[in-house]
């Protein structure tokens, strides 16, 4: 039940109030549930995870069934079946026929009652047959002040039906709904998840590519509905999802109970709402009857049937001209009943309508082949899509318009700008389709500037450099692009970005700064290429260690409504990151993935990535292990390989913390891979990261050591907030007692730094002089060093570090023979680390009171060395008394509390006073 927890995703007001109404009903004011949502919106699934959270309590489910509603007292059935109490009321265990529901309730309130704390679940409670389902409301009226909630789970009268009759539900009695609006009463109603939890819900299922685009896209179509996109996820590629509107196939246990619906309509009626499934939601009669080629009498039969079996409802105040599906499975279901070739025709007779979806009923229609109208039309919508700032949209299309269009020289212009405009929406994958067109454009800036695109994004960072050179030499020279492409100054600015982006990769400061200067010099007109420029400037700028001057550029990032605005916001969270301003990092880079799953364009990939690094820092490990996960798959997904190396890296550092070792070994592995394959400075650098964190969590300084040398020789550090591992060259040869060398890496990483005064800089360089003063026998020397690196920790915010800290404290007041403050520290470490979910810190602690013969399992552990009148002086210091309340509460004098206090100092090895309460007073780790 634990791992089904974890999985459960969404939900949190729902289950908030239901965790209240359960502490209402344990205090004596039992709550009756109600629960609503259309099929497929998880209300069991709600429940299931809420009663799984219950320990102790008896949870009794009950499932109702559509061919079971007319056998009497079925549900109650099997109540008696499940009650736990063998010694169930005679009336309950019999259930006469004739039986009234009153005195039946009465009964089952009686055995609910006596198996309390207990949780009564009526599952698709609107066909629970009449009997059961009075019996059960009498019953929940009857029970008083026991700990008994009776949760029903249900949907609206009419809106399931029967299979295969097509009857509508008929809801709950009446009676239900008073009980649920009284002062007992609480009811939720479901509605679908939101787009970031359906990326959750993907990577639960096992696939985490789906990107915020696509699951803002997916949320649009599904409305996000559990079950259909469960069912959906098999079927969809990840990388993107169509752009036209047309519905994505509902679930078969939906669209069954659909078809049995439809089943009982004529023809006619058949083909009126199969018409308007393809127009849309929401549907004008006579657009409906024109596509279907109905009119007169049979026209108004057609609705009044659809209209009888609940397939659609009339809008409101439209006098039966305008109507609506009952729900979007509802028209996914009758748009997939029909064949494509009979779809294709009525959308055929829809694009004749006119109007603003012609073209999109055009390319529904067509059988595809060349078109050359068709592809004309549909390349000036891209552009006009792509002018909005809509790019997910307008690369579809422009991919619509390159498939329709006949080989020629109109064909080998739109290769280009189709393929970038698929990278920029993130379907590099897509994209790689084109590649060998791409080659066989003409020459030219435009052509090199997308090739060289491909091959970045591919990890082909050489080749992509000398493609995007030739390109950036010709622009600088006045070469006119090739006809379709962008304004001179634009492709300028396009190309020195990406120029920009290889400085950085490959770690090569005075590219990364004089081409991102160019880039955002170059008079660019597209909104959205001026936001890569700056980002791709201020990227460079803070990996120069001039993080002020990026952020101050920065400043304007969050403002609303600019095309590009994310590619700012990224960059500016980004940097956050690194300059250790972690909430400021959290908001920019949390609020760019949610503009982004409501529909913005976000080309910063790693953003989520990211994310998942500032909570890694915050101690949020599973939040980390989540969003890591989510952007390695969306940039496989998406084929973003020089991203590879960097994202598995990041997905290491929470799993090994939490001491998941095959996990973590699994992705460095992999971080290792690609960085080798790719060979660019950065992902090198970051593989070795992640060996770096799997090397502290096991607490293995020969293999941090390897790990240290290799990212000295990848990463010159101009800027030391990127990663937390400080001088880790130093740190290793310290802890393998070589100190002199330890000091001189110490020094080597200090002259490296653009902006040694970073805060985690400084908490690195006191961790490390901790680690070298102990290497040499000064324990108060590392004592106050691991004071000042606590601080640091403590101010910036970051947990694990405090961990690792007060780990090294407690070898230090070890060393120093103070052994209670050294357990108060190991202790505390292993607290801190139990509340992060840090396993392999926890570990680290118990391995260090083993070590250094300690117990700090238990408070007492600390106070194992006093007599008892000590401890019992300890524990009333802890409790603020004074020596002579002591000596009062104990029957002493008071010089014999201080002589008592003097020799618990010297036992414990405290300074005095206030260190003893501080010990006296800490939890337990337990």
């Amino acid at each position: 039940m634990d791992t089904a927890r974890r999985s459960f995703v969404g939900r949190g007001p729902e289950q908030a109030q239901l965790a209240e109404a359960w502490a209402a009903t344990r205090a004596g004011s039992p709550r009756v549930v109600s629960v609503t949502g259309v099929p497929g919106t998880g209300k069991s699934r709600l429940i299931e995870h809420f009663v799984g959270g219950l320990p102790g309590v008896t949870t009794i489910v009950l499932s109702a069934d559509e061919n079971e509603v007319d056998l009497q007292w079925e549900i109650l059935r099997q109540a008696v079946s499940r009650l736990p109490d063998p010694g169930a009321a005679e009336s309950i265990r019999t259930l006469d026929p004739q039986a009234n529901p009153v005195f039946v309730g009465e009964a089952l309130a009686a055995d609910l009652q006596r198996v309390a704390p207990a949780v009564l679940v009526v599952d698709d409670a609107h066909w629970a047959d009449r009997a059961s389902i009075e019996a059960i409301r009498y019953a929940a009226r009857r029970i008083s002040g026991a700990p008994v909630m009776v949760v029903v789970l249900h949907q609206p009268a009419g809106s399931v039906r029967r299979i295969p009759d097509g009857r509508p539900n008929p809801g709950l009695p009446d009676g239900w709904r008073r009980m649920v609006e009284s002062d007992r009463g609480v009811e939720l109603s479901l509605s679908g998840l939101a787009p970031d939890e359906l990326m959750q819900l993907a990577a639960q299922a096992g696939r985490s590519g789906l990107s915020p685009a696509a699951a803002a896209r997916l949320w649009r179509l599904t409305d996000g509905n559990p079950l259909h996109v469960r069912h959906l996820l098999p079927q969809l590629s990840m990388r993107t999802l169509a752009a036209d509107s047309n519905p994505l196939p509902a679930p078969h246990s939906i669209s069954a109970t659909i078809a049995s619906q439809l089943a009982t309509c004529r023809a006619p009626a058949r083909e009126l709402v199969s018409a308007a499934a393809v127009l849309g939601e929401r549907f004008r009669l006579s657009d409906a009857a024109a596509v279907a080629e109905l009119s007169g009498p049979a026209l108004r039969s057609a609705i009044a049937e659809a209209l009888d079996v609940g397939l659609v409802a009339e809008v409101p105040n439209s006098g039966g001209l305008e109507f609506v599906f009952a729900d979007r499975l509802t028209r996914s279901s009758l748009y997939h009943d029909r064949a494509l070739s009979h779809r294709q025709e009525l959308h055929r007779r829809a694009a004749r309508l006119g109007g603003p979806a012609t073209l999109d009923h055009r390319l529904a229609a067509a059988s595809g082949g060349p078109d050359e109208a068709l592809a004309d039309d549909t390349e000036r919508a891209a552009r006009e899509r792509w002018s909005r700032g809509d790019l997910t949209v307008a690369a579809a299309l422009y991919r619509h318009a390159l498939e329709l269009t006949p080989r020629g020289p109109v064909r080998s212009g739109r290769v280009l700008t189709t393929v970038e405009a698929l990278i920029v929406a993130g379907d590099a994958a897509g994209a790689q389709d084109y590649e060998i067109d791409v080659l066989a454009a003409p020459a030219g800036p435009w052509r090199d500037y997308v090739a060289g695109y491909q091959l970045l994004l591919a990890g082909r960072i050489p080749g992509a450099k000398d493609q995007l050179e030739a390109a950036l030499a010709a622009v600088r020279a006045g070469t006119e692009p090739e006809p379709g492409a962008p304004a001179l100054g634009d492709l300028h600015a396009r190309i020195a970005a990406q120029l920009a982006i290889i400085g950085i990769l490959t770690l090569d400061y005075r590219e990364m700064i004089r081409y991102g200067e160019e880039a955002v010099g170059a008079p660019a007109t597209e909104p959205w290429v001026a936001a890569y420029t700056r980002f791709s400037l201020a990227i460079g700028l803070t990996l120069s260690g001039r993080a002020e001057e990026a952020i101050e550029a920065l400043a304007d990032a969050d403002a609303p409504g600019a095309a590009g605005a994310l590619d700012a916001l990224c960059a500016r969270g980004m940097i956050a990151l690194w300059t250790d301003r972690l909430a400021d990092a959290d908001r920019d880079l949390r609020q760019s993935v949610a503009r982004a799953t409501a529909g913005e364009a976000l080309r910063i990939g790693q953003a989520l990535g990211f994310l998942a690094e500032v909570e890694y820092r915050r101690g949020e490990l599973d939040d980390a292990v989540l969003h890591s996960e989510l952007a390695l798959g969306d940039a496989e997904e998406n084929v973003r390989i020089w991203e590879f190396s960097i994202l598995h890296a990041l997905a290491c550092y929470p799993r090994a913390a939490r001491a998941e070792w095959a996990a973590a070994e699994a992705h460095v592995r992999s971080a290792a891979h690609w960085a080798n394959l790719v060979g660019a400075g950065s992902g090198l650098a970051y593989a070795a990261g992640g060996f770096a964190a799997i090397a502290q969590a096991k607490d293995d300084p020969v293999a941090l050591l390897a790990a240290a040398t290799d990212i000295e020789k990848h990463y010159d550090s101009q800027e030391p907030g990127t990663h937390l591992f400080g001088p880790l060259r130093a740190d290793a040869l310290a802890q393998l007692g070589r100190p002199e060398d330890a000091d001189e890496a110490l020094e080597a990483y200090l002259s490296r730094l653009a902006r040694p005064d970073r805060r985690s800089a400084l908490l690195g360089v006191a961790r490390v002089r901790a680690r070298i003063a102990l290497a040499r026998g000064r324990a108060e020397e590392a004592l106050a060093e691991c004071t000042d690196a606590l601080a640091l920790a403590t101010e910036v915010g970051l947990p694990l570090e405090v961990v690792r800290i007060n780990l090294l404290t407690a070898h230090a007041l070890a060393a120093l023979d103070r052994p209670a403050p050294a357990v108060a520290a190991l202790r505390t470490a292993l607290l801190q680390a139990r509340t992060l979910g840090a396993a392999a810190y926890v570990d680290q602690a118990a391995e260090a009171a083993r070590a250094l013969g300690l117990s700090i399992e238990t408070p007492e552990a600390v106070f194992a060395g006093l007599t008892a009148t000590e401890r019992g002086i300890a524990r009333l210091i802890g409790a603020n008394r004074t020596n002579k309340q002591i000596a009062a509460e104990l029957s002493l004098s008071v010089k014999t509390v201080e002589g008592h206090l003097t020799a618990i100092y010297r036992k414990l090895g405290v300074d005095g006073r206030l260190e003893l309460r501080e010990l006296a007073t800490r939890p337990a780790a337990g």
